[in-house]
């Protein structure tokens, strides 16, 4: 792993101190070998970055709503060939039947959201929205993308979806749920889903992006939804190496949650695609590897699993310089 701390530490001379930057951490074996820290949290405030920064996640976070998700099935809650469109009649006007796993691995065909959202008459680019907004979208619609489960469409949609399925099925909103059954159990406390436009949370990193036109040289990213499910964590370097430790833990376990997250589910031709439940998988020469990111707001995120080396790297950004290089990570730490 030592030219993988070398790639981290060329990032960091790319970058002034001053400025936005990332936190990177790398854990091997259940042990923490490396982790840095480089730029501004806040550059208003000058607050650095740190192991405690709360940076929001974006699509990572759709790995903690499926593992919500596949909990409520090992209860017995649900299954994974049963019809949503009972519990989410904002399905009903595609007339047809929807199998849980069709939404968990993207194969459900019904559009993204985002495009419908942007062509809103009257509506503006910095103009809120939260799940409600979007599930009268979805509500809105009939026409799917592909023909449910031939194939994979990544659809932000579908985790909007289950978030409210699991507010449903458990009287809960999935904030509260993972709090208990995900995070709760491992001592872990800043990693949450925000759902609250008001919601002051402790170590909040700001995003930016640069404008040599500004003082400064950057503008503010402000936030403008509240979304759960595609995306909505706000999680620390410190949070994230406990949920890592545990991953690996469960990865050894044939029984566990996330052996049935990467188990995934089957295409109607049979073929089993890397998109599983909420983490996509590939494989590098001996190695198999386990990744999601994320994207949003000048945010960018990355956590990738060496399964066979028991390796996790965490790479978090608040400027788009500082951005995770997944080939890159790959190709060294493979070296």
């Amino acid at each position: 792993m030592e030219s993988l701390k070398q790639y981290f530490n060329l990032l960091k001379a790319s970058l002034p101190s001053e400025g936005p930057g990332f936190s990177a951490a790398i854990i091997r074996s259940g042990q923490t070998i490396f982790e840095l820290h480089h730029g501004m949290s806040s550059l208003e405030l000058k607050v650095p970055l740190s192991r405690h920064s709360a940076y929001y996640l974006a699509s990572e976070s759709k790995q903690f709503t499926a593992a919500c998700v596949l909990t409520l099935v090992r209860e017995g809650l649900i299954g994974l060939d049963d019809d949503v469109c009972i519990y989410l009649p904002e399905l009903l006007s595609f007339e047809q039947y929807f199998p849980l796993s069709s939404l968990l691995n993207h194969s459900s065909g019904i559009p993204d959201y985002f495009p419908y959202l942007h062509c809103q008459i009257g509506r503006h680019e910095g103009d809120y929205f939260n799940n409600e907004t979007i599930l009268k979208i979805i509500t809105s619609l009939d026409c799917l993308e592909f023909k449910t489960a031939s194939k994979y469409g990544y659809s932000n949609s579908n985790y909007i979806l289950l978030a409210a399925l699991v507010e449903r099925l458990t009287g809960k909103p999935i904030k509260r749920y993972a709090q208990e059954v995900l995070f709760d159990p491992l001592g872990i406390q800043q990693l949450a889903f925000d759902d609250d436009r008001f919601a002051v949370i402790e170590h909040r990193v700001t995003s930016y992006e640069q404008d040599s036109n500004r003082p400064f040289g950057y503008r503010q990213n402000l936030a403008n939804a509240n979304t759960v499910g595609d995306g909505g964590i706000y999680g620390s370097i410190s949070d994230l190496i406990k949920w890592e430790k545990e991953w690996h833990i469960q990865q050894a376990n044939p029984s566990s949650i996330l052996q049935s997250l990467l188990q995934g589910a089957a295409l109607t031709d049979g073929t089993l695609p890397n998109y599983r439940f909420g983490l996509e998988v590939t494989r590098n020469g001996n190695q198999d590897i386990v990744f999601h990111s994320g994207c949003l707001w000048g945010f960018r995120t990355l956590i990738l699993r060496f399964v066979q080396a028991r390796v996790s790297v965490i790479h978090l950004a608040n400027c788009r310089p500082a951005r995770p290089d997944m080939e890159r990570i790959i190709s060294t730490a493979l070296e």
